[in-house]
């Protein structure tokens, strides 16, 4: 039998011999026009190192689509990084990637549930994995916010967030998530970027002032809008129902993308709100911005929630209106002064209802709020904030790529867990005596 500390020095002599990589960045995930958020916050993120100039020491070529030929030239390139979100039609070919060339992974969703039982359907062999880790790591879990929402009970990320070198997050709640499921990646949180240009948000105002006058004139004094997916999770039968509750100069705004899984069309007809009802679907994104400009109060709920940071609440605050929120997840590391939060869970219309009637009555605490979230937007902008956060993750994920003994050391892991060997086995010795190998060797000078 071959001695594994032979196996260990090949492994480091093949690394350090290798060819040289592409001195180069690949980033794998939608762009405009793909009809998801994180399309345009992906442009967002390479504009952002593109100012920053990072791309000029070290350039970052777009990969989308993600086509089969990909697979052969993204291994090459110095790191890839990797969005990934809930949406098989949008992340199946990244996900397989993240195997193929692990790298720098940034996590739109904590949940990939539909994600992993759509691969499962498909007899994907990656599913039967992410499926296994993530009832492994789920036994250890612990954190309240993740046990109270169904879809973060299991820990569906589990595998990729073991396969990737460094993941991104953005907001300190999904930071906390993976520690409790036991993930030693490291890991960067990362703000949502302000997505909108400021000549876009100013444009925002004369066109929100158009939609204002027009449903003034209709009788409407107090205009609540709820932007973004039109799905079940953002509560929107609570929604109309609290604004049923409030006097008749209160009217309600739905904007944003129809989901072909959730029917809106019942929830509408049954609220009895009539005119005082607005739903616009598929709007531009000038359009969407417009509606949020014209809005004195936003309200972008969760339930169940999936760890995401919504997308919707950071133009809000770029167009500097207050929001009402769910009081979970990432919603509970919104800046100070920002939000007003609702009760967790299902959420109750006579409590929203109350909430939306105590800013309508508040000039001025609605204008504090809203200047509160614009000034930190801007603040995030002037800053740079999010891609001087991509540079650090970038950079700090490359040294951990580029470390032969490191990279070893992982692959020898990975092939660990991928048989399923466990803790228990690992306290016994069981694959130790090739890591203790590989232990004895430091990197060259």
């Amino acid at each position: 039998m071959r001695s594994p500390f032979g196996r260990a020095r090949r492994a480091v002599n093949d690394r350090l011999t290798a060819p040289r990589a592409i001195e180069r960045v690949a980033s794998l995930g939608p762009l405009p026009p793909a009809p998801t958020g994180i399309a345009t916050y992906h442009r967002a993120v390479l504009d952002g190192l593109e100012r920053i100039g990072f791309t000029e020491r070290l350039p970052v070529d777009p990969v989308w689509p993600v086509r089969d030929a990909d697979f052969a030239t993204v291994p090459a390139y110095r790191l890839g990084i990797y969005h990934l979100g809930n949406n098989a039609d949008f992340h199946l070919p990244i996900y397989r990637m993240v195997w193929q060339a692990p790298g720098l992974i940034v996590l739109h969703d904590l949940s990939l549930d539909d994600f992993v039982r759509g691969l499962m359907t498909s007899g994907d062999p990656l599913g039967f994995v992410a499926m296994r880790e993530a009832l492994e790591a789920r036994e250890g879990m612990s954190l309240p916010e993740a046990l109270a929402n169904r879809p973060l009970r299991i820990p569906w990320i589990a595998a990729v967030a073991r396969r990737a070198r460094g993941i991104v997050v953005h907001a300190e709640f999904c930071r906390r998530y993976l520690e409790d499921l036991g993930c030693r990646t490291p890991v960067f949180v990362v703000p949502h970027p302000p997505v909108e240009s400021a000549a876009a948000i100013a444009g925002a105002a004369p066109a929100g002032a158009g939609l204002r006058a027009t449903l003034e004139a209709r009788g409407a004094r107090t205009l609540v809008v709820a932007p973004g997916d039109i799905n079940e999770a953002k509560q929107l039968d609570a929604l109309l129902a609290a604004v049923a509750t409030l006097p008749g100069d209160v009217h309600v705004a739905v904007v944003g993308r129809s989901v072909e899984t959730y029917d809106f069309g019942p929830v509408a007809q049954g609220s009895g709100l009539g005119a005082r009802l607005h739903v616009e679907t598929d709007v531009s994104d000038a359009a969407f911005l417009a509606w949020l400009a014209a809005a004195d109060i936003v309200v972008d709920l969760r339930h169940p929630h999936r760890g995401e940071v919504s997308g919707s609440l950071a133009r809000a605050m770029q167009v500097g209106r207050p929001t009402i929120v769910s009081a979970t997840g990432t919603y509970l590391d919104s800046p100070d002064g920002t939000v007003v939060t609702v009760a967790p869970g299902e959420t109750d219309p006579a409590e929203l209802a109350a909430k939306i009637a105590e800013l309508a009555g508040d000039t001025e605490r609605r204008e504090r709020m809203g200047a509160t979230a614009r000034a930190y937007m801007v603040d995030l902008a002037a800053r740079e904030t999010t891609a001087h956060g991509y540079a650090e993750a970038i950079e700090s994920t490359m040294r951990i790529v580029d470390d032969p003994v490191g990279g070893n050391m992982r692959r020898w892991a990975d092939a660990l867990a991928d048989i399923g060997v466990t803790e228990t086995q690992l306290a016994d010795g069981y694959g130790l005596s090739f890591a203790r190998a590989l232990e004895s060797f430091t990197l060259p000078s």
